[in-house]
This record gives structure tokens, C-alpha cells and sequence, in this order.
């Protein structure tokens, strides 16, 4: 554990919840799960112990279900998990807590906000999202969701439990459960084998390296099983839409706080017409949510800049890199959904695009840095999104309006239209589609965070207290620094005048996109003789040499290839052999001349 690992504690008495949301979070190294439990009194146990522990920090974030079931008495009439709440903040002001909840009654929610709860989301919240919002309200920050839309989010597989009052759904949890117990104290004891095993690794010990490959592999295999266990148990298979659960607005009892129980699946099918884009043959949200969750595997790798060009956010150290993508990704999701629930037409996309692009920039600015975060400079206070901000014209048109094919992913995003590629049409939904889109959605995502940092390098470059929390730890130094914007300097001066002329020469186009390793290069064909047409000075200049090289080259090379041949011609059989008949009298001329000296002797 490092010191940048969040620690979590989870209270939910819904133990295929738990064990979901365990699997959800397991694959991002900076959240440990310390503990979770299923009742308000062994939070307190395990926030005691914590607190009072001398060798570890306390608890960074409480995940907490609004809808526990508690046995209270009916004369109290508040609510017992607010009243926990309430005595939390009271013993624990440090500790934020996100209620993670099916509860959607505005009149209990309201009041947790007042008591100070630091956020909520709702159960099917997809986990990229839930990630960022945790990193937030650590942070210090707030989220609280204000519309309901945001409450109906499609949930994560494999995370929301069926609790279910029927005679079926009870015999099947008798059924399931003690299995899944069993695989459960299964798992627990491999990871303790596991554990065992790094304590004593060592690199020459075959036996060691076989043991830990094979519980690998088996844990594996456990987690799989829990997995597939816990899809039978969901009403659906699919991922889904929740419906609001019918709890009285009047009543505070918590029995009435009933995990969801019904989901209901939303099939729209794809149509590539723009005025019937609701109907679809595929589930519509899953077109998103495929390249979102995509996306979101592919930033938990190194993030390493492999393009051979230097990058805004290579300036960044990790943590930093990957949480503003992860910002970029929400609000990106936030503004589709914001747009679909604006009936945006066809039509109006195009020329909407350079606002809605600019509104996600400062939307992500806000979100990354902190809409009143300043630092401090000669005794005056500076706010940095302000100042941020004043570039916003400058980034728009150098970096923002110059990322391609914005326009193609959003028709294809919010309508379902078909992509081109390499000339031909491919329907939204197809395996090209999906790469293709995948490709445009990230490369986006990274031209976009490096607008973000460009002016922070601009104007705050040399800030020590901007250097210790955003940049990498190689790059703290003044001279370091400022070779990195010589740099950046350079490398836009080469794109304008000579690499994107010639990307318009050749019809194609250069996207950044997350690779296994981290960021690479892909270059894709798309027509672009529009923008031909409409060059002038020295990047028409570029690409008349371009087109000089290639009328030149063919017959050159056809020449000093020529030439070359005549030359390996005369110098073979022309040369060679006179030099070859020279030798050859040489020869014949010394044995003649070593006989007569024979002959003489005689």
C-alpha cells in the first residue's frame, strides 16, 4: 500500500453487493478496500480500530446504503443510517461519506445533505464513474446528483444484488448462499496462500514461482465462479436501467428501504436515419458504455507516451494523468447524456460543435483543478481556472476545433450513424465502428486533457506548489521544465508548417489512442481535399515539394538505377574482362619466358 492508496470502508447488508462492488474496484490499485460489513455497529468497530492505529491512516472514505435494514423502534421516527450519519460527522468530521444507495426519495436525501453527507450516487452507477467520485469527495469536493437522468444510469454487471420477496427468489437464495459463502472463505484463503508467497518470493526459486502462477490461476478461477454466480441471482443479465423504488414519501422506517428489485432492460434499435435514431437493434446504452468501459481498462496501463512526440500531459506524473482522463471521460458522458435529454437535432450538431467541445474543456478545467483552487504568489492570492480561462479562445482555435472527426463520433454516439472508413460505410455497432469509434473517442479524450495543461504551462509552469502536486517528479527542475516547453514549442512549429500539411497531402490523419503500454500513434485514411484546396504559404509550399519528390523520384530512381547498371555492366564485362585478358598474358608470358631459361639451361 502506498501513500496514495484510498482506503474504503463499505456497509451494506447486501453481501452479493459487496462482493460485486469488491470485484469492481479490485482492478484500480489506488482503492483498498479495508473492510465491509453489514450493520452500523461493526462500522463503528472497525472505524475505532482504524483511528486508534498508530501504523496506518484513518479511514479516507465511508460507502454507505441508505436503505440498511435495521430493527429501530417505531417511536423514533427519524431515520437510523441518518442518525448514523449525524454521530459520524460529529466523532469523524474528516472521514467523507457517498451514499451508494437505491433510495431515491428526495425528502431523505435532502436531509442527509443537510447533515452534512459529502455525496450520493445511485447503485447503477457504472464504476468508472463511481471511481471518479470517490477521488473527489477525498479530494475535498462534493457530489451530489441533481437531475434524474443522472439517477438513471445503466449499473455495472454484477454489482446490484436481486432481493427478492418471492417464494422462488427466497429458495434460491437458501440454495446459493452457502455455496457462495464457500467460495468466498475459498478466495480469503488463497489470498493469504498469495500473500505468503510474495512474503517469501524469490526470483531462483522454480517451486515458488510455479505455486504463485498456480494460485493465480485458481483465484482466478474463484472470482469467476462469484461472478457467475452473482449474474443468476440478477433479474437480468443485461445491463439495465432501475426503476425507482416505491417507498412513502411520509414513512422513515427503514424496512420500507428495500434494496431495487425490479430492473427493466431498454432495447433501442440502431437506425442509421437521424430522425428515427431511438430505435435500435442493439441496447442503445450499451454502444456508449462499451467503448466508455473500453476505455476505462486501457487507462490502467502505464499511460507511458510512446508516440516519439511530446505530449501536454507528459508533464503530469500518473496519478495525475490518469485521474484527468478519468474527468474527461465523466463529463464527456455527462454532456451526451445532457444533449440526448435535450432533443438535439440532427441538424443543429455541426454547428454546435466548437461550443459543446469548448463547454467540455472548461467543464473537465473546473472538475480537474478545482473551480476556486489558488495558489499563492509575492502575497497575492491566484486563481488558476480563472487565468486557465483566458486562454480559452487561444486553445479553441489552436488545439480544440483542429481534433478530427469530432462531428462523426458524436452523429455516431448520440444518432447511431455509421462511420466511414476507408470508403465504406460501416453501421454503428460493427466490429469496425467500435474500433474506429474507440479510436476517435480517445484520442479526444487526450487532445483535450493536453489543452487543459497547455496553459497551466503557460502561465504557471515554474509554481513550486503547482510542481509538487501535478508534475512528474523528473521534471521539478527550472531547466528540465523549460526544455520541455522548447519542446512542445518545436513540435507545434513542425505540425503547422510541415507534418499536418503533408497529413492533408496524404489524406489521412494522426489520433492518439491508449495502446496496451500506453499512448500510441494510429493514422487513418480520411478524405481531406477541402482543406487542400484552401492552403497557402509555406504548408502549400510543403506539399508542392511533396508532390515535386514524388513526379521526380520515379523517373530518378529509374535513372540512377540506369546508370548504375551501365556502370556494373562496363566495369564487369568491359573492364573486367580486359583486366582479366591482361592478367591472363601476364601469366602466360612469365611461363613462357621460365621455359626458355629451361630450354637454355640444357
Amino acid at each position: 500500500m502506498t501513500s496514495s492508496t484510498v482506503r474504503l470502508l463499505i456497509i451494506d447488508d447486501d453481501p452479493i453487493f459487496r462482493m460485486g462492488l469488491l470485484s469492481a474496484l479490485e482492478p484500480f490499485s489506488d482503492l483498498e478496500v479495508i473492510a465491509e460489513v453489514e450493520s452500523l455497529e461493526s462500522a463503528f468497530r472497525v472505524l475505532e480500530t482504524e483511528t486508534n492505529s498508530e501504523d496506518q491512516k484513518p479511514v479516507d472514505l465511508i460507502i454507505l446504503e441508505l436503505g440498511l435494514k435495521i430493527k429501530e423502534n417505531p417511536a423514533l421516527k427519524t431515520h437510523p443510517v441518518l442518525d448514523f450519519c449525524q454521530q459520524l460527522k460529529t466523532q469523524y468530521p474528516q472521514i467523507p461519506i457517498l451514499l451508494l444507495t437505491t433510495v431515491k426519495l428526495q425528502n431523505l436525501l435532502l436531509s442527509a445533505q443537510k447533515i452534512g453527507v459529502d455525496g450520493y450516487c445511485n447503485k447503477g452507477i457504472p464504476v468508472r464513474e463511481l471511481v471518479i467520485i470517490i477521488n473527489q469527495l477525498v479530494a475535498g469536493e462534493r457530489y451530489w446528483l441533481e437531475s434524474l437522468a443522472a439517477l438513471n444510469r445503466e449499473p455495472f454487471m454484477g454489482i446490484v444484488s436481486r432481493k427478492t420477496g418471492s417464494l422462488l427468489g427466497n429458495i434460491q437464495g437458501f440454495l446459493v448462499q452457502p455455496g457462495m459463502r464457500q467460495i468466498e472463505q475459498a478466495i480469503a484463503e488463497v489470498n493469504q496462500e498469495i500473500k505468503r508467497n510474495l512474503e517469501q518470493f524469490n526470483q531462483q526459486d522454480t517451486i515458488t514461482i510455479i505455486n504463485k502462477l498456480i494460485l493465480t490461476g485458481k483465484r482466478r478461477e474463484l472470482l469467476t465462479a462469484r461472478w457467475i454466480v452473482s449474474q443468476l441471482l440478477s433479474e437480468e443479465t443485461s445491463p439495465s436501467l432501475e426503476v425507482s423504488a416505491q417507498v412513502s414519501s411520509d414513512n422513515f422506517n427503514a424496512d420500507n428501504y428495500e434494496p431495487l428489485k425490479n430492473y427493466q432492460s431498454i432495447a433501442l434499435v440502431i437506425n442509421s436515419d437521424p430522425a428515427n435514431h431511438k430505435s435500435s437493434g442493439i441496447v442503445a446504452n450499451n454502444l456508449k458504455s462499451v467503448l466508455f468501459d473500453k476505455t476505462v481498462i486501457k487507462l490502467q496501463s502505464g499511460l507511458i507516451n510512446l508516440t516519439g512526440m511530446p505530449l501536454e500531459i507528459d508533464i503530469l506524473r500518473l496519478s495525475k494523468k490518469r485521474e484527468l482522463l478519468y474527468i474527461l471521460l465523466k463529463q464527456l458522458e455527462i454532456l451526451l447524456d445532457e444533449l440526448i435529454l435535450s432533443d438535439l437535432q440532427y441538424e443543429q450538431l455541426a454547428e454546435k460543435i466548437p461550443n459543446l467541445i469548448t463547454d467540455f474543456w472548461q467543464a473537465a478545467t473546473f472538475d480537474f483543478f478545482g473551480k476556486y483552487y489558488t495558489v499563492t504568489k509575492n502575497n497575492q492570492n491566484i486563481e488558476i481556472v480563472t487565468i486557465i480561462l483566458k486562454d480559452a479562445d487561444l486553445i479553441q482555435n489552436n488545439i480544440l476545433n483542429k481534433i478530427p472527426l469530432v462531428k462523426d463520433l458524436f452523429e455516431h454516439l448520440l444518432f447511431y450513424r455509421p462511420l466511414t472508413i476507408d470508403n465504406l460505410s460501416c453501421p454503428a455497432g460493427g466490429l469496425d465502428a467500435m474500433e474506429r469509434a474507440e479510436a476517435l473517442l480517445q484520442n479526444l479524450l487526450i487532445q483535450v486533457a493536453n489543452a487543459i495543461i497547455q496553459p497551466l504551462l503557460n502561465s504557471f509552469s515554474d509554481y513550486e506548489e503547482i510542481k509538487l502536486k501535478f508534475y512528474d517528479r523528473r521534471l521539478l527542475s527550472t531547466r528540465e521544465i523549460e526544455k520541455f516547453r522548447n519542446s512542445l514549442s518545436w513540435r507545434y512549429r513542425l505540425e503547422q508548417y510541415v507534418a499536418e500539411p503533408k497529413a492533408i497531402f496524404e489524406s489521412s490523419y494522426l489520433l492518439l489512442v491508449l495502446g496496451e503500454r500506453g499512448i500510441q500513434k494510429q493514422v487513418i485514411y480520411y478524405p481531406r481535399r477541402d482543406e487542400l484546396e484552401k492552403l497557402s504559404g509555406i504548408p502549400l509550399t510543403v506539399t508542392l515539394i511533396l508532390e515535386t519528390r514524388d513526379a521526380v523520384a520515379p523517373p530518378l530512381r529509374a535513372a540512377i538505377s540506369f546508370v548504375g547498371s551501365a556502370i556494373i555492366y562496363v566495369l564487369t564485362n568491359v573492364v573486367g574482362r580486359g583486366l582479366g585478358l591482361i592478367g591472363k598474358g601476364i601469366i602466360q608470358g612469365i611461363g613462357t619466358s621460365f621455359q626458355d631459361s629451361r630450354t637454355g639451361k640444357k
